[in-house]
C-alpha cells in the first residue's frame, strides 16, 4: 500500500485516466473555440468601447502603429472571451475528472472555489476595464500633460497591458480564494503549509509570467512581487495555524509522551449495534453502516486525515468485515483500528443492563496506561451488582448473561488479580 485509496477508486490503468483527461479536455478546447469564433464577429465593438473607456485624452490619442499585433491582440481578446464564456462547462469536466479521487471535504472545497472564481473573474474583469485601468492611464497621461508632451499610445500595447493586468487579478483572487476556503475547511494548517505554498504559489507565477509580455519586465517584477505579498498576507493566520482539532477530539499523551488522538466511530451498524458514552479525550463521529456505505467510508477517512486521527475504535463493526483497501488506507493515514465489538457483546444478554458495553469501553490500552484500564474497569465492577466476570479472546457462541454475570475480552493478569480481590469470580470462555 503506497497511497489513498477512496472506496469509489477502481484501480485504473494511469493509461486510463490519461485518455479520459485528454477526451475531457478536448471537449473544452473545442468549446473554446467554438465561443472564439462567435466572439470574434463582434470583438471589434467591445475593444472600441474598451479603448473608448482607456483613452486618456480629451481627443483620442488612441491609434494602430503595428496592424500584425493588433490582430493579434484581436483575437487574443476573443480567445479570453471565449474561455471565460466555456468556463461553466470546463468546470462540470474539471470537477467530473476529480471527484473520485478527492475527499468530501475537498469536493467542497473544489465546487466552492470553482464557483466562486468564476464570479470573482467576471467581476474583476468588468471592474478593471470600467474603473482601474481608465483611472490609471490617466494618472499616467497626467504626467505627459505635466511635462508638455504630446501622447501618442498604442492600441495593442494598451490592451496587451490591460489584459496582463487583468489576468493578474484574476490570478492573484484565485490564489486567495484557494488559500481562504482551504483556512476555512480546516485543509491548511502550519503542518502541510509548505505543501500548500509550493504549488499555490507555484501554479500563480508560472501562469503569470506566461501571460505578461517579455517586453515588459518591469510590469513581470512588480506584479510577481504584489501577488506573492497578497497571497501571504491573506493566508498569514491559515499559513500558521495549529493542528486543527474536531468532533469533540484531544490530544491525548502517553507514558512516554507521544501525542495520541483517539476517534470513536460510533458505528449504529444497521440498529444492531448500541450507543455508550466515549472516553473523555476521545472524537465522535456517528455513522448508520460504515462497513458497507462507501460515503461513510470516504468521510471516515477524510476526518482521519484532515485531525491526523491515530487510533479509530469501530463500536461495533467486526474489523475483519472492512474492505482490505479500506483498512490498508487507514494505516496508510497513520491510524490504527480497533472494535468493541457492541454488536456482538450486545446479544448475549436479555436485560438493558450495558455493564458489558461499558467495560468493554473501559479496557481500552494505548494511549491510556494498563493501570488506568485497570482502575475504570474496578470501578465500574465495585458500583455494580456483578458477581461473576467471564473472560475470553471472543465471545463464545450461545453465551447468555445473566444480570449478575458480565463479559471482559482479553483482560491481563493484573486486570483479573484485581478483579478477584474485588471476591467476584472469574470463568475462563472458550468456543
Amino acid at each position: 500500500m503506497e497511497d489513498l485509496h477512496l472506496s469509489s477508486d477502481d484501480r485504473s490503468s494511469i493509461q486510463s485516466h490519461l485518455d479520459e483527461l485528454s477526451g475531457r479536455l478536448t471537449s473544452v478546447i473545442i468549446l473554446v473555440i467554438i465561443l472564439t469564433g462567435i466572439w470574434s464577429i463582434s470583438i471589434d465593438e467591445i475593444l472600441r468601447y474598451i479603448l473608448d473607456r482607456l483613452d486618456p485624452c480629451d481627443v483620442s490619442c488612441v491609434n494602430i502603429f503595428s496592424p500584425d499585433e493588433w490582430a493579434g491582440t484581436r483575437w487574443l481578446s476573443a480567445a479570453l472571451l471565449g474561455l471565460l464564456t466555456a468556463a461553466p462547462f470546463a468546470m462540470t469536466q474539471a470537477y467530473s475528472f476529480a471527484k473520485p479521487g478527492l475527499l468530501p471535504s475537498e469536493r467542497r472545497a473544489f465546487v466552492i472555489w470553482m464557483i466562486m472564481m468564476w464570479i470573482l473573474a467576471f467581476s474583476s474583469l468588468v471592474f478593471t476595464v470600467a474603473e482601474f485601468l481608465p483611472w490609471l492611464y490617466a494618472y499616467g497621461h497626467s504626467f505627459n500633460i505635466d511635462s508638455g508632451l504630446i501622447g501618442r499610445y498604442d492600441a495593442a500595447e494598451m490592451l496587451r497591458i490591460s489584459i496582463s493586468i487583468a489576468w493578474a487579478m484574476i490570478l492573484v483572487l484565485a490564489a486567495m480564494s484557494v488559500v481562504t476556503i482551504a483556512g476555512i475547511s480546516k485543509l491548511i494548517w502550519s503542518g502541510n503549509a509548505g505543501w500548500w505554498r509550493l504549488r499555490i504559489h507555484g501554479i500563480m507565477l508560472m501562469l503569470l509570467w506566461l501571460v505578461i509580455p517579455a517586453d515588459l519586465p518591469g510590469l513581470l517584477f512588480t506584479l510577481t512581487i504584489l501577488a506573492s505579498g497578497v497571497v501571504e498576507l491573506i493566508g498569514w493566520k491559515s499559513f500558521r495555524a495549529p493542528m486543527p482539532i474536531g468532533h469533540g477530539m484531544r490530544d491525548l499523551l502517553d507514558s512516554e509522551g507521544g501525542v495520541h488522538r483517539v476517534l470513536y466511530v460510533d458505528c449504529e451498524c444497521c440498529g444492531t449495534s448500541p450507543k455508550i458514552r466515549p472516553l473523555k479525550g476521545m472524537g465522535r463521529v456517528g455513522y448508520s453502516s460504515v462497513c458497507r456505505t462507501e460515503e461513510e467510508q470516504d468521510h471516515l477517512l477524510d476526518v482521519v486525515k484532515r485531525f491526523n486521527v491515530s487510533k479509530s475504535v469501530f463500536s461495533g463493526c467486526a474489523i475483519d468485515s472492512m474492505p482490505v483497501d479500506y483498512m490498508d488506507s487507514l494505516r496508510f493515514l497513520g491510524c490504527s483500528a480497533s472494535t468493541l465489538n457492541l454488536a456482538q457483546i450486545s446479544v448475549a444478554r436479555t436485560d438493558k443492563n450495558d455493564i458489558d458495553l461499558r467495560l468493554s469501553m473501559a479496557w481500552q490500552t494505548v494511549p491510556w496506561s494498563e493501570e488506568s484500564a485497570i482502575e475504570r474497569c474496578v470501578k465500574l465492577i465495585s458500583d455494580s451488582n456483578i458477581s461473576t466476570i467471564h473472560v475470553g479472546e471472543k465471545i463464545p457462541f450461545g453465551l447468555n448473561l445473566q444480570s449478575y454475570e458480565a463479559w471482559i475480552a482479553s483482560p491481563t493478569e493484573s486486570l483479573i488479580d484485581k478483579i478477584e480481590e474485588l471476591g467476584i469470580s472469574v470463568k475462563y470462555c472458550s468456543n
